[in-house]
């Protein structure tokens, strides 16, 4: 380390860059302990065996159902998402003839990769909740975040099979 740092003394401008970095880093680590702390000396006083309740009503807001509810429906939307964009990938990587469907395909995945959540969140509320009569249910939330989540799998499938 310090034949690292003699190299950089040789460069004024070498070291104040690595000043610089190391005020970064440092300042950086700072303020991410001084959050974690704060968070947590400000909530353990209010964590209680009643927040984790299996029933959740006006007196005891628990928060387990509501845990359970969001691992439940990213392992259904990652059951509906996995296998139509690894397949999706796998055809184009393989089977489909190079031209202009498979790139407007990848120009159509690639848009639906920078589009907003809240986007996907309408269109889930009115195509799944209300055009399919779904109503407010598991299926309807996995269904959108399952077209949400679809680019993020599909285009890092099809970057590895091509290599």
């Amino acid at each position: 380390m310090k034949n690292k740092i003699k190299s950089y003394t040789k460069h004024p401008g070498s070291f104040v860059l690595l000043l610089l970095v190391l005020v970064a880093a440092v300042l950086t680590v700072g303020v991410l302990v001084f959050l974690v702390g704060y968070i947590l000396i400000r909530g353990i006083p209010y964590l209680k065996p009643s927040l984790f309740a299996w029933t959740y009503n006006s007196d005891n807001v628990s928060m387990l159902p509501a845990m359970i509810n969001t691992l439940f429906m990213t392992v259904l939307a990652l059951l509906l998402s996995v296998p139509f964009g690894v397949g999706a990938a796998i055809y184009l990587v393989e089977y489909a003839k190079k031209g202009k469907i498979v790139r407007l395909i990848v120009f159509t995945t690639e848009t639906l990769s920078g589009i907003p959540s809240i986007i996907y969140g309408l269109f889930g509320m009115l195509f799944f909740v209300t055009a399919l009569k779904w109503g407010y249910s598991m299926m309807a939330g996995a269904a959108t975040l399952a077209i949400m989540v679809l680019p993020v799998i599909m285009r890092p499938t099809e970057e590895a099979l091509l290599c």
